[in-house]
């Protein structure tokens, strides 16, 4: 798990470990990992920020069945880390967004809509949107479509979350008094819970 202590990330994890798997974490060490995983400490972002990956897959003295990576900036830290475990894994899991189809997608729209266009794999961060799209096309150099599962999640709210959404709205309404709520009410518009989310991703690898 590239990650692994908050949010999306910390979810993978405790869906993993409570299907019995091994786990390891590459993270910043910010955050203490759940219990019950391997840790190795780095930074995406940082001149040799991936030596204790590298270590870690050097001589293939270590092979993952998956890795389950959730980066949302510079597409090129995707490109890095993908490429140095293209030999170490069989399979690369991104988690990337809706916000990859170009706006505003129509109703009803499947993979098959138009994306955003001018994203790169080897990118700076840019924005939101073209940083995942970019982040997609790195995981698809590295692994090909065939060792590839890109996750393209909408508006995500549970445990852990570090964003602001659901927080916001409890904490707001723990205030009381009135509150001025969105709408309309036929917006078509789904949350997913962070958790089904990992259930998800981690049975889809199961079923392969």
């Amino acid at each position: 798990m590239l990650g692994g202590t908050e949010f999306v990330g910390r979810a993978m994890v405790e869906a993993a470990l409570g299907r019995g798997w091994e786990v390891t974490v590459f993270h910043r060490g910010r955050h203490q990992p759940p219990p019950g995983v391997r840790s190795l400490i780095g930074d995406r972002t940082a001149p040799d920020g991936l030596a204790a990956l590298a270590e870690a897959v050097a001589g293939g003295a270590q092979e993952w069945d998956v890795v389950v990576d959730t980066w949302s900036a510079a597409p090129r830290a995707v490109r890095d880390t993908a490429r140095l475990l293209a030999g170490a894994a069989r399979r690369y899991v991104y988690v990337s967004s809706c916000s990859v189809y170009a706006w505003p997608p129509a109703a009803g729209y499947t993979e098959e809509a138009p994306l955003v266009a001018d994203a790169s794999a080897d990118a700076e961060q840019t924005d939101y949107a073209r940083d995942k799209r970019g982040g997609e096309l790195a995981t698809l150099d590295a692994f090909g479509a065939e060792r590839s599962l890109l996750v393209r999640s909408g508006l995500i709210l549970g445990p852990y979350e570090n964003i602001g959404r659901l927080p916001w709205w409890l904490t707001r309404t723990a205030r009381g008094g009135p509150v001025l709520a969105p709408g309309p009410r036929e917006l078509p518009l789904q949350y997913v819970d962070v958790r089904d989310l990992a259930e998800w991703t981690l049975g889809r690898r199961s079923a392969d």
